[in-house]
């Protein structure tokens, strides 16, 4: 999911993008006015590809909290069981 947003969101700007610059190249005042129509659109493609980077730090936290929290769990188990020696045998 997080690389889908990344890969809608650089081509909505792209795409954006060129058509500013096919506008600009056509005639001068027609590009300056595409570029105020179309700066929203690049906004919200940047935005939605900076969300699927948000999602991927996320993605990346979640595994890494679980493997601390494995490894904590670990520890925790082996003070216990330094704790409480086994019983000796007669």
């Amino acid at each position: 999911m997080d690389g889908f947003l990344k890969i809608v969101g650089i081509t909505t700007f792209v795409l954006a993008l060129g058509v500013v610059v096919i506008m600009a190249a056509s005639s001068g005042s027609a590009g300056m006015m595409t570029l105020f129509t179309a700066l929203p659109v690049m906004v919200g493609g940047a935005a939605t590809y900076a969300l699927g980077a948000i999602l991927n730090n996320l993605i990346a936290i979640r595994a890494s909290s679980e493997k601390q929290a494995d490894a904590l769990g670990n520890l925790v188990a082996m003070q216990v069981r330094a704790m409480n020696p086994p019983a000796e045998r007669s």
